[in-house]
């Protein structure tokens, strides 16, 4: 089955209208055959930069409303933030069994430091680095996707990723925004994390010359 994707509300839209969009398009489509439904919002918090997505996996068409509008406000509550969309996307399978993050933030952070490494021995070599280096610095900022999974009660599971160059505030949001779900009383722990863009998903984005120092940023 082609998973049935529909965006529920995007900025500008009422607030209020998260809840009513959802419960209204999962009221005319969840049929027989749906066994998970996976509820994203995606945000950004502008200040930083930060792509986040909350993302809620659920069985119980019951649910849906209550998963979209609570976890809307809590990409929202935080300064600067503007929430872009809020999603739905129904499946005859259960997803989430697939979604599974379960390291600690130190081994993750461990396994960043060894990225970092690999990612001077090959993109050093790169003849578009090699061009402008010229006896200059060279600093890479790779992008980087950071996931939290947490078990819930109302949810199947709920996951967290965001995007960002800068793992230091991401890593610090992380925790906030994971603290929160569970606060609000959506979540009950964290469960782990993980994180993605291995070194050989990664490649050049654009360089920028700066004095004596390159900056090369991977996406």
């Amino acid at each position: 089955m082609t998973p049935m994707v529909a965006t529920l509300w995007a900025w500008g839209e009422d607030f209020d209208d998260v809840r009513k969009n959802c419960e209204k398009y999962i009221s005319k489509r969840w049929k027989e055959n749906i066994k998970e439904c996976c509820i994203e919002i995606s945000a950004r918090r502008r200040d930083e930069g930060i792509c986040y997505y909350i993302v809620a996996y659920t069985s119980d068409p019951k649910s849906v409303g209550e998963l979209a509008e609570g976890l809307f406000y809590v990409a929202l509550d935080e300064d600067d933030v503007k929430v872009t969309s809020v999603s739905i996307e129904l499946f005859d399978e259960i997803l989430s069994s697939g979604e599974v993050y379960r390291k600690s933030m130190e081994e993750v952070e461990k396994e960043l430091k060894e990225r970092e490494r690999a990612i001077v021995e090959k993109f050093s070599r790169e003849p578009r680095v090699k061009s402008v280096a010229r006896g200059r610095k060279i600093k890479f900022i790779p992008q980087t996707d950071l996931l939290c999974e947490l078990s819930s009660k109302i949810a199947n599971k709920i996951v967290i990723e965001m995007i960002h160059e800068d793992f230091s505030p991401m890593k610090d949001f992380m925790h906030y925004l994971s603290s929160d779900v569970i606060e609000r009383g959506f979540a009950e722990r964290v469960l782990g994390y993980d994180w993605r863009k291995d070194v050989n998903d990664l490649k050049i984005g654009d360089i920028d010359v700066w004095g004596d120092e390159v900056l090369v940023w991977l996406i």
